[in-house]
């Protein structure tokens, strides 16, 4: 798997891996990834249903996705309805197998490999 970044979006991801990711907040990023057409009030309750996350954590995780540039929400027709941006595309799937398939520990090495290369992104 080739992924290239912008200079822009290596900044983004050095922010994000130094922030930090919860399982929740991939668990919504995933589920805004499958639902296309809904309501940003709809989607919120799906996934609060589907993923068993609290409705609160879910609106609070969407905001802070918005935050860091990986979902977009935008309001058409009275409507606001929450998309995934191509930056959000790209790190959910750098990280889908991560959080997927591997142990705590090797998540764990995982983690300390990607903060050491924000910090070297966030130092060019």
């Amino acid at each position: 798997m080739s992924i290239s970044f912008s200079k822009m979006q290596e900044r983004k991801l050095g922010g994000l891996l130094v922030r930090g990711f919860t399982k929740k907040q991939l668990a919504v990023l995933e589920s805004v990834s499958k639902d296309k057409s809904r309501s940003i009030t709809s989607t919120s309750r799906k996934i609060s249903e589907e993923k068993g996350i609290s409705l609160s954590t879910v609106k609070l995780d969407l905001k802070i996705l918005e935050k860091l540039g990986l979902v977009r929400i935008i309001e058409k027709d009275g409507f606001k309805r929450v998309g995934m941006t191509k930056f959000g595309k790209m790190v959910l799937r750098l990280l889908s197998p991560c959080y997927n398939s591997l142990t705590n520990a090797l998540a764990q090495m995982i983690g300390r490999i990607f903060y050491s290369f924000s910090i070297n992104a966030l130092q060019r």
